[in-house]
């Protein structure tokens, strides 16, 4: 058996033959910043071998593209591709930037939510029975059930059987009056007419990356309390396709990433309701929503043929159990409601999204484009709009970038160049820089290129006379932060192939763009509005995001940030079940169609690689600038 002693804990960990070095720390709570699962495409697993590099395999390819000679030289390796293959210790230190950030992350955790009349599936109502007596002998379910269908008119009225054994006692023990908690024409709960305790719901984002929770008083609509943590399942992966792979390997893959998100759940609904000073007991529903994947993951389904093409969901249409099936930590006789998906890329979050923006009511022609890991895009009005999804992600939450990390504190989430070519820049929390987030790329980007420091092309300009434009075995970049402000000692660079990383991202964001407005026969200039939904998007700068071409070139009072209508969109469900009916709207009407199928996306994505477009007519206001500077 090989040891692993982990510097600088000084931590010995026992491990296998072929196990890698990532499974070994993942598997003992050491949690590295693998954005890509540990297939060897993020290169963000680095670690330093002290002794015992004989035990591991020789450097692999992965290995050999990210890591640089020097590092090689010196002992580094990916602890993914680090595979055990002799007995013998093996001294391991994580340095710091290879380590998972702490979750205090910058993220939108409400968003816009239209106005609803308060009509929530979920209800309190209270019932004076008569006593059974010879001339009036009905059983006591009987005397109920005809009670609630004068009170609900409907004959369709269901207890469970747990309801049943509660009903005898506590009807004699209250004399025959009771409050009854509902879940639509369901008995969830029987209780004395003296609890005046109110009925809460849940609603439950999953995120790729995130996950948010709203209690939220069922009785008179306000949300109670906010909270929020990273995905756990992000060990296993930055991206969906990863965690996918994962689960696909064998059914105890796909339940330890199941429980990983109840756990998770769980941990947040212990969190609101003890900041609210209620028992998880009062909460009879949790309306959930999530991509296509994290609903599967969610319930336990498979994700085979949700993984390969035709992309097929196990189901599409909007689901309700009980949550003990799932293991929520609600009501025991509660109810998890997740509303439904339009396809194997297109989820619940979506349909939140357009719930939430009250789509089913826009008589005008919008775009709404929720930028995540992945990246949703509806366009179109009521009566007509197509759907569809662009795998947009590492590059904007970091992922292949060199010192790219999540919007934590100490990432640059703002840049500007002047035009001597020097920066300035704001890191979250006003810490000192350990890296640069989403926002700050797009910023960078979009400064070079209007300084003309880099081209059409995001290559650096020869002519550029600054000190920052630097050159090294990685190739040319730019300094946006040198070592002597950093916390992590080193210069901040944005390198070339950072930048050509980046460009692949927005180019898939535009292409999905431009297609849904071709599909729909839309010209970006007759948008009433375009809603930019999505933590990520809440934060970027609208102008830098049209210099770099990311979204059309339209008004700049058209653009709106309406932050995270996922989550809002579950509200709406939680307290509307008018609000509910148009989910099911909205996921039936929606016009689908397959992006990566799309004869007119190869050739879309390829001109969106340029800066902001190949065809500089798309982008009128930018061709001005760019035409004034001569860039």
């Amino acid at each position: 058996m090989a040891k692993i002693i982990l510097e600088p804990e000084g931590k010995r960990i026992p491990a296998h033959r072929g196990q890698t070095l990532l499974q070994v720390l993942r598997d003992t709570g050491v949690i590295l910043e693998s954005l890509c699962g540990g297939f060897g495409a993020c290169g963000k697993d680095k670690v330093l071998i002290v002794r015992g590099q004989e035990s591991l395999n020789p450097l692999t390819r992965s290995e050999e593209k990210f890591l640089t000679l020097d590092e090689a030289r010196k002992g580094y390796r990916l602890a993914c591709q680090a595979r055990i293959i002799e007995d013998g210790d093996i001294v391991v230190f994580v340095p710091p930037e290879s380590r998972a950030k702490p979750t205090q992350r910058k993220i939108v955790s409400e968003g816009y939510m239209r106005n609803v009349t308060l009509d929530p599936l979920v209800k309190r109502i209270k019932v004076v029975l008569r006593a059974p007596s010879l001339e009036d002998p009905r059983s006591d379910y009987e005397r109920l059930a005809d009670t609630l269908r004068k009170v609900l008119e409907t004959n369709d009225v269901k207890a469970s059987l747990d309801v049943l054994r509660d009903l005898p006692n506590k009807a004699r023990n209250s004399n025959w009056s009771l409050s009854l908690v509902l879940w639509g024409n369901e008995i969830v709960s029987i209780e004395e007419t003296t609890s005046q305790r109110p009925v809460y719901g849940l609603a439950v984002d999953i995120g790729t990356s995130k996950i948010v929770v709203h209690l939220v008083n069922l009785e008179n609509g306000k949300i109670e309390r906010v909270a929020f943590a990273e995905n756990p399942q992000l060990s296993y992966g930055e991206d969906i396709m990863s965690r996918m792979s994962y689960a696909n390997i064998g059914p105890e893959n796909l339940q330890r990433l199941h429980w990983l998100l109840i756990d998770a759940i769980n941990s947040l609904i212990e969190k609101v309701v003890s900041e609210a000073g209620v028992s998880s007991e009062d909460i009879y529903e949790a309306v959930i929503v999530g991509n296509t994947a994290m609903h599967h993951f969610f319930l336990g389904l498979p994700t085979r043929y949700l993984s390969s093409s035709p992309f097929t969901p196990v189901i599409t249409r909007s689901y309700s159990l009980e949550a003990r099936e799932v293991g929520l930590k609600i009501n025991r006789r509660g109810k998890v409601t997740v509303l439904p998906v339009i396809a194997g890329y297109v989820g619940a979050d979506a349909v939140a999204d357009a719930l939430a923006i009250g789509l089913v009511e826009k008589s005008e022609d919008i775009l709404l484009v929720d930028i995540g890991t992945n990246t949703d895009i509806f366009a179109g009005n009521a009566e007509d709009y197509v759907t569809c999804s662009t795998p947009s992600g590492p590059a904007l939450e970091g992922g292949h970038i060199t010192f790219g990390m999540k919007a934590v504190e100490g990432a640059i989430e703002r840049v500007t160049i002047d035009e001597g070519g020097d920066v300035e820049y704001r890191t979250i929390n006003n810490a000192p820089p350990s890296g640069i987030c989403g926002s700050g790329i797009i910023d960078a980007v979009a400064q070079l290129f209007l300084r003309g420091i880099i081209d059409k092309r995001g290559k650096f300009v020869g002519g550029s006379a600054t000190e920052r434009l630097i050159r090294d075995e990685k190739g040319r970049g730019y300094v946006i932060a040198w070592s002597n402000e950093t916390s992590i000692g080193k210069n901040i660079v944005l390198w070339e192939k950072d930048i050509s990383e980046f460009l692949l991202a927005k180019a898939a964001i535009y292409a999905g763009i431009s297609i849904a407005l071709k599909r729909r026969k839309l010209d970006p200039e007759n948008l009433s509005e375009v809603l930019i939904a999505g933590s990520f998007g809440y934060h970027i700068d609208p102008f830098h995001a049209k210099v770099v071409g990311m979204i059309p070139d339209v008004e700049l009072e058209k653009i709106k940030f309406v932050g995270n209508t996922a989550i809002a969109g579950a509200d709406l469900a939680l307290l509307s079940r008018k609000a509910r009916e148009e989910a099911e709207i909205i996921a039936k009407r929606a016009r689908y169609f397959e992006l990566s199928l799309d004869p007119l996306f190869n050739k879309e994505f390829a001109y969106a690689l340029q800066l902001p477009h190949r065809e500089l007519e798309r982008f009128p206001s930018i061709a001005e600038i760019v035409a004034r500077k001569d860039l």
